[in-house]
């Protein structure tokens, strides 16, 4: 985000903090919103109505350096990448269908392969699972 727009964002970040909304209002400056998992075990959940609604979302829990891209691929399949660029651990962005890195200028597909570098290893993935209205992200491997 441009230093233009962060300074045009700051009055609904700031209104949203008071009202609890924050991570609602951040997400309208940047176009794909933030939200708040639920702790799993093993995981982290989000109700399957945020990509109904907006197609892809940053989850991030408190305490995560970065946040987890989640979006629905043209199948219809969802996949979770860390949003966290493999050259230098800048936070990629989503721009038509890539996730470009604002520092050095790698480009990645939306489901985390390297499309330019200079990054050389795609972004780390997750498993995803539906279980009834949820999205579960599985930060563990599971057995099976």
């Amino acid at each position: 985000m441009k230093r233009r727009d962060f300074v045009q964002c700051l009055p609904a970040v700031a209104s949203g903090l008071m009202v609890g909304t924050a991570s609602l209002s951040l997400g309208a400056c940047t176009g794909v919103p933030y939200i708040t998992p639920r702790p799993r075990p093993g995981g982290l959940a989000v109700s399957g109505s945020v990509l109904d609604e907006q197609g892809a979302a940053f989850i991030q829990s408190p305490g995560m350096e970065r946040p987890i891209y989640l979006h629905r691929d043209p199948s219809g399949k969802t996949v979770a990448v860390l949003a966290s660029c493999t050259h230098r651990g800048c936070q990629p962005r989503p721009s038509g269908d890539r996730l470009v890195c604002p520092c050095h200028g790698s480009e990645f597909s939306l489901n985390g392969d390297v499309v330019e570098g200079p990054a050389e290893r795609s972004l780390i993935r997750y498993e995803v699972t539906q279980e009834e209205d949820e999205v579960v992200i599985w930060l563990e491997r599971r057995a099976g």
